[in-house]
């Protein structure tokens, strides 16, 4: 499923910024995204948070790593525009299951999208396992394929529309019911399985019944769980033909047979120019990991939701869009600024 409304005008903001147009505007001319959350299974005290530029196949670059403190929770400020996966490792937690400090030995993660505002990343072991998932599908892992597998794994432990990525689990005192799917976990280990096992959801069949024991050895109480392998981002077709033909002497038969399939996933990287001729400035900002639009209606039509209006708005500048188009793998924005400054410039927008 595409996912326009976000590219690739939040994108805006960022190219602006790095060409110094919201800062001289009284904005904050700045791509950084701060980004909060929590590591859980409990919570983990020291682990290393460290954030990388996603890739099709999980991490690419480091960008920068924290520690948690004593709660699980970390704080962090990314200076990057596009996908980014959070991954949590090392550290200890007490174990739900034994209540013994145990070191958090199997590195968790999640995916989610920097565009300069706040962001949270509760990292679990069932982030985990939708990274995996999404890791797996065709088109690797990008913020929109984790965030379908992330809806999967919530459907199929059974936590509705929890979003699992934002959600902060209790796994102490009375447990809400996400905490209660981590205490399985750790009850899960505890009966002889692994956690990489578990996380790497290679063999849900296998998985089912022993998390079924767990879950009610955990909780008291019994919960039967459908875990089905699932993949984001493919597509399949099949076709079938038959013939035939009678006649004296001779007989003929032809059969033909169409499939299509079609998947989501594919994501693009993402090459954005600003020119401004009358500084005599060109800036270039590279995004890995967007979803590309396919005709010129969508490009365009998403301007209505760019918060680059907003902002320059707030601060006393108008954004006056006075072309938009779109051919091939290339769009085209030429705008003027007013305000503080008035100014004419165009944004190209290039997905490879």
């Amino acid at each position: 499923m595409r996912q326009l409304s976000r590219f690739p005008f939040a994108l805006t903001s960022a190219a602006l910024g790095a060409a110094g147009l919201l800062a001289a505007c009284g904005g904050g001319g700045s791509a950084v995204t701060p980004i909060s959350g929590s590591v859980v299974k409990g919570p983990v005290n020291g682990a290393q948070v460290c954030a990388y530029k996603a890739v099709a196949a999980g991490k690419g670059d480091q960008i920068r790593c924290v520690s948690t403190n004593s709660a699980g929770a970390y704080t962090m400020e990314v200076d990057y525009v596009g996908d980014v996966v959070i991954e949590a490792s090392g550290g200890t937690y007490t174990d739900e299951a034994t209540g013994t400090t145990k070191t958090l030995s199997d590195p968790l993660q999640l995916v989610l999208n920097a565009q300069g505002t706040a962001a949270t990343g509760v990292v679990t072991p069932l982030t985990s396992v939708a990274y995996s998932l999404a890791k797996a599908g065709t088109g690797g892992v990008s913020s929109a394929s984790f965030g379908t597998a992330a809806t999967t794994v919530a459907s199929q432990f059974q936590l509705g529309s929890v979003n699992i990525a934002t959600t902060v689990p209790t796994v102490t005192g009375t447990a809400n019911a996400y905490g209660q799917i981590l205490k399985a976990v750790s009850q899960y280990v505890a009966n002889g399985n692994t956690l990489s096992s578990f996380i790497s959801f290679s063999a849900p069949a296998t998985i089912q019944s022993a998390f079924n024991t767990a879950y009610a050895t955990a909780n008291g109480s019994s919960v039967n769980f459908t875990l089905g392998s699932t993949s984001t981002g493919t597509g399949t077709g099949t076709g079938t033909g038959t013939g035939t033909g009678t006649g004296t002497g001779t007989g003929t038969g032809t059969g033909t047979g169409t499939g299509t399939g079609t998947g989501t996933g594919t994501t693009k990287n993402l090459v954005i120019g600003v020119s401004i001729p009358s500084l005599n400035n060109n800036t270039t900002v590279n995004v890995g990991n967007v979803p590309a639009p396919s005709t010129e209606t969508e490009f365009c039509g998403a301007l209505a939701n760019d918060p680059t209006f907003k902002s320059l708005g707030g601060t006393g500048g108008t954004l006056t869009i006075t072309r938009c188009s779109f051919s091939g793998n290339v769009g085209r924005i030429d705008a003027s600024l007013s305000g503080v400054l008035n100014l004419a410039y165009s944004i190209t927008y290039t997905y490879n």
